[in-house]
């Protein structure tokens, strides 16, 4: 309760930012966005049927109205899963503008989920045929992530267990998959949590490279069956080695199938994430205090950052289940500060959450 007054008894400032709300191209859900060293945006979502539905990609250039005609990103049809809500693409942008999207892929009893990747070197114009990353780990669940650098390094995040261990969340593991030459070939998966196991197995989790070139990753941990904090693990030397703090602390005996959001502008790196049923955002150094910027039931948090330096935090309200629901935002100045400019709406489709990007100093959510 604390945490959550904080936010109320902060001053609030006024903005005139103007915040517009966007449908994602064909109904789409789960949208992800990321932007180009020539300010293009590039979108990717799903479309489809929820257990075995496609993964779709547009962009916008600078100045364009519209986004580009879609085309599908996974080379064999209905090879991704949008059930569950956070089991989707992810994007990255690395040497060169390439892009780089991983997602999970439907399982079955005899068939384990897989691990799938692809990426294009055209600048979204081609996309390779997809790859099974999965190797031999087992269980994969909640959703995977992927990190890039402009130096050809990319990192394919996820958690499950390895082959020869027992069941039960104490046991899951997050590995890492990396590539020095911009994703054509992966090195063996590495345990990067091995002195710190435990992992909520339906949550996904959410990789950045920083301009310094740090590897971030925050995951939700299980080191016991009530015990569900964010966790933000560190690599400074290209994912040899590890560190872990918790930055937002829950208790609770269920598994919140959550997901996150980092940003970075500047020297400064900015996430948020669920905790309690509500959404926290902070800056990722060792002397800022997450603070609430939701109410409960708040859940799937995006960020954007537009040309003043604000910050726009985006999430959803209520959904759950094959339930839909609201979306919400609030504007963070300059300085980190909550404003008066926020915002809530219906909208939000079964299996769909938010996106957000900046065009100049206004912002744009998708849902």
């Amino acid at each position: 309760m604390k945490r959550f007054l904080i936010i109320l008894l902060l001053p609030i400032f006024a903005s005139g930012t103007d915040v517009l709300l966007e449908r994602v191209p064909e109904s789409g859900v789960q949208p992800q966005i990321v932007t180009t060293s020539d300010g293009t945006l590039h979108l990717v979502y799903l479309k489809g049927e929820p257990r075995g539905c496609n993964v779709r990609h547009v962009t916008k250039k600078p100045g364009a109205t519209a986004w580009s005609t879609p085309h599908t990103v996974n080379s064999t049809l209905g090879s991704a899963v949008a059930a569950g809500t956070i089991r989707g693409a992810q994007i990255a942008v690395g040497k060169d503008d390439s892009l780089h999207i991983v997602w999970n892929g439907p399982g079955g009893k005899q068939q384990p989920a897989p691990l799938l990747y692809s990426r294009s070197l055209t600048h979204g114009v081609t996309f390779e045929p997809q790859r099974d990353l999965r190797a031999d780990t087992q269980a994969l669940d909640g959703g995977a992530s992927v990190a890039a650098s402009a130096k050809g390094e990319v990192f394919v995040v996820w958690h499950g267990a390895p082959a020869d261990s027992g069941p039960g969340e104490i046991n899951r593991r997050v590995f890492i998959l990396k590539s020095t030459n911009n994703g054509q070939t992966f090195a063996a998966p590495k345990i990067a949590n091995a002195d710190d196991p435990g992992v909520c197995a339906c949550c996904s989790l959410k990789a950045f490279v920083t301009p310094s070139g740090e590897l971030l990753t925050l995951y939700r941990a299980a080191r016991s069956m009530t015990q569900r904090d964010i966790t933000l693990m560190t690599s400074r030397d290209g994912g040899e080695t590890f560190q872990h703090r918790d930055v937002g602390l829950w208790v609770v005996n269920m598994c919140p199938m959550s997901s996150a959001s980092v940003i970075t502008t500047g020297k400064n790196t900015r996430a948020a994430w669920e905790s309690e049923g509500r959404v926290f955002t902070s800056l990722l150094d060792t002397t800022s205090d997450a603070v609430a910027v939701s109410p409960d039931k708040a859940r799937h948090p995006a960020l954007a950052i537009n040309s003043r330096g604000e910050t726009l935090v985006s999430w959803s309200v209520g959904t759950g289940w094959q339930k839909g629901g609201q979306l919400a935002w609030l504007v963070l100045d300059s300085g980190g500060k909550p404003t008066s400019n926020r915002g809530l709406k219906p909208g939000v489709p079964v299996w769909g959450f938010t996106a957000a990007y900046a065009e100049g100093d206004r912002f744009v959510i998708l849902y």
